[in-house]
């Protein structure tokens, strides 16, 4: 019974707004009191759950998402995207939707896209007439896209618990990545449609105007297909390919002469900030884990599981359970909970980790939308002062498509292991 009391006061303490790695850190030092459990194993747990060379990739990609944001490469990005489909019936939203995918792969994080590439999505289609509401939510279901498309702070992560293949999963994450992005667009085409007041049509750009565009937003597209390319090639890690990276855009910023000490500065700052909160946050949820692991929770829940015998159900209630953690924590936090479990689960039915890790992250990405929580839309309201409630129901509509993504995600393993076999990394 003891557990559960623990567990309780780790949501008391969640609901009180302690910071999530102290709810789990103050959680498991208690039972370790209790338990007499030996605190060197503490140390020794969380210490080692940061020290991995795969986690100082986690670096270098916050790195080169903030580098690019803060000097302008982003907007150049979202004006190439505005060039190819602006005309078109909710044109803007769908520049928003593929900008987010571009940008996806320099920044791997669905905070950054939605904090700092939003900002200028937002304003631009408020500018244009849309409704702030809906030009809010398209940027923070679309910030989702970031950690499913390579590269992925999230798939490193995951991949640093399982030792899966960062390449693998990079490649796993491509075709879903990219089904998100068409979904997104296909319902926005419909709101759009039924509601012209919220998406006024912009005119189209000319043919010289686009190829400008084009070529003004090339050099920022050569970070991911530089690391994606090294990567394959077995020219580099995940961690080598980001620090190759990060050296491609300070080189970029000298020869566009954007580059100055104080926005180096800074941007390392935040890097260094945003890297430290989710280190302890993966330590504090390694203890967290093995508090879990060592009382014998994780074998009950995992026998609950297995005792719905149809693999069919099983994963239903999979994804159920991660959507609905989702309504109450942020996407770090469950993909470091519920790894473990997923590994074995894995064990005991046979699933496919790679198969499971893609739909561990894309629900988690759900779940930075769905309220209460909803990190990623509660972000972008912020930096683009629209009202969160206005901007709440729009992003209901949007969570529609990218449901039925993960029902079908869920039941055709193909769709996340189809590219990397086909590339032989499997």
């Amino acid at each position: 019974m003891s557990i559960w009391i623990y567990l309780i006061l780790f949501l008391v303490l969640m609901l009180l707004d302690v910071p999530i790695s102290f709810s789990m850190m103050t959680t498991t030092a208690l039972y370790c009191f209790e338990t007499a459990t030996n605190f060197s194993l503490f140390a020794n747990t969380m210490s080692n759950a940061m020290a991995g060379f795969t986690m100082l990739a986690i670096p270098t990609f916050i790195f080169v998402g903030s580098y690019m944001n803060l000097l302008g490469f982003s907007d150049d990005i979202f004006d190439f995207a505005k060039a190819l489909v602006g005309h078109r019936t909710g044109g803007l939203a769908h520049a928003n939707v593929l900008a987010s995918m571009i940008f996806a792969g320099m920044s791997g994080s669905a905070i950054a896209d939605a904090g700092g590439l939003g900002a200028i999505e937002v304003k631009a289609m408020t500018d244009a007439g849309y409704d702030d509401g809906f030009s809010a939510a398209v940027t923070a279901t679309s910030a989702g896209i970031g950690p499913i498309i390579p590269p992925s702070i999230s798939f490193v992560i995951y991949g640093s618990m399982t030792s899966i293949s960062i390449l693998t999963l990079f490649m796993a994450g491509f075709l879903p990545g990219v089904l998100m992005g068409i979904s997104l667009m296909i319902m926005c085409y419909i709101m759009a449609k039924r509601n012209p007041e919220i998406a006024p049509t912009t005119p189209k750009q000319s043919l010289m105007v686009a190829l400008k565009s084009g070529v003004k937003a090339l050099p920022a597209l050569g970070a991911p297909a530089l690391l994606l390319g090294g990567m394959s090639g077995g020219m580099f890690t995940a961690t080598e390919g980001g620090v190759m990276a990060s050296v491609y855009v300070v080189v970029l910023s000298l020869i566009y002469r954007r580059f100055s000490f104080k926005n180096l500065w800074e941007t390392l700052r935040s890097s260094v900030t945003t890297t430290t909160m989710v280190l302890f946050m993966m330590g504090a949820g390694q203890i967290f884990n093995n508090m879990i692991t060592t009382c014998g929770l994780m074998g009950k829940l995992l026998d609950g599981m297995m005792s719905l015998s149809n693999p069919f159900l099983v994963l239903l209630a999979l994804d159920a359970i991660l959507l609905f953690e989702g309504c109450f924590m942020g996407g770090s936090s469950i993909l470091i909970l519920m790894t473990p479990f997923i590994m074995s689960l894995s064990l005991e039915m046979g699933f496919d980790l790679v198969h499971l890790g893609v739909v561990l992250v894309l629900t988690t990405m759900i779940g930075g939308t769905t309220p209460p929580m909803a990190p990623a839309l509660f972000t972008t309201c912020k930096c683009c002062n629209v009202s969160f409630e206005k901007a709440l129901r729009p992003a209901i509509w949007l969570l529609i498509p990218l449901a039925v993504l993960l029902l079908m995600l869920t039941y055709i393993p193909a769709l996340s292991t189809a590219v990397p076999s086909l590339l032989g990394l499997m």
